[in-house]
């Protein structure tokens, strides 16, 4: 989907541009390639970690992994967490404020609230969590450097089956990049 833009004229425009001397594959794609890489892991009995930062980019993907998750019950045995109470927080803000969301998440919501999740759970503290068979686990921070996301890391590097998406901007020297 392309960015909506206003039906306005300005005279100047002044935006942030990182990444405007690259070409960028569709969202489509990065989406089915997401998806799909996820998928590949859990199959083959692998646990998924996904570092990110709390607030933003968890949030997208975990729209996109509920909505896959809920058009591949094969699936819907595999768990799905998110371990971040600052995310937990922001899913509040998220929920208030649909209006300003792109049309796709205005329309559903006259279906259903899509930031209440069907497939994942909120994960308050480790031993809440039941380290068996494949699961996917969204944890902070996203560069790894500390925390929930390097404990797990640290936990499941040495396994091949399991795998790591680092689905965001990393820094230079961090054990993310």
């Amino acid at each position: 989907m392309a960015a909506e833009i206003p039906n306005v004229t300005p005279d100047v425009l002044i935006t942030e541009s990182t990444y405007g001397t690259h070409v960028h594959e569709p969202r489509i794609d990065r989406e089915t390639r997401f998806t799909n890489t996820v998928h590949d892991i859990v199959n083959r009995g692998g646990r998924c970690l996904i570092p990110v930062f709390a607030l933003g980019r968890a949030q997208e993907l975990l729209l996109i992994l509920d909505e896959y998750w809920q058009n591949h019950p094969e699936l819907h045995d595999v768990p799905i967490y998110y371990a971040s109470s600052l995310a937990k927080k922001c899913m509040s803000v998220y929920q208030t404020y649909i209006e300003a969301m792109n049309e796709r998440i205005r329309k559903q919501i006259s279906i259903s609230n899509p930031f209440v999740f069907k497939h994942i759970s909120n994960l308050k503290s480790m031993e809440q969590f039941d380290d068996i068979g494949p699961s996917v686990v969204m944890a902070s921070p996203g560069m790894m450097q500390s925390g929930l996301s390097r404990e797990l890391f640290e936990l499941w590097c040495a396994d091949r089956r399991n795998g790591v998406i680092i689905a965001g901007y990393c820094v230079e020297g961090t054990l993310a990049k």
